[in-house]
């Protein structure tokens, strides 16, 4: 697993950020991903589209103030598989 899914995924579960308590997904990568290289940067979306796809990451379009905005979550389902995930590595 890429250590920037990887601090994410963490960041997500001590946030608590579970099921129906999201955040925004475009300023969580940007933070997240902000001195990285190209090619990190690419293994790094390769990976998080995968996750999304298993639906371990729940993405859901949100209307803001102005305009309607990804945000994310964990799938409180998933949320075992993920704790095992982040113990492995």
């Amino acid at each position: 697993m890429n250590r920037i899914l990887k601090t994410i995924l963490i960041f997500l579960l001590s946030k608590k950020y579970i099921g129906a308590r999201h955040t925004p997904e475009k300023k969580l990568i940007k933070s997240k991903t902000k001195w990285v290289n190209n090619r990190e940067r690419k293994e790094f979306e390769k990976q998080y589209r995968e996750i999304i796809n298993k639906e371990i990451i729940l993405r859901q379009k949100k209307r803001t103030k102005k305009c309607s905005d990804y945000h994310i979550c964990l799938n409180p389902k998933k949320l075992k598989e993920v704790i095992m995930m982040l113990k492995w590595e």
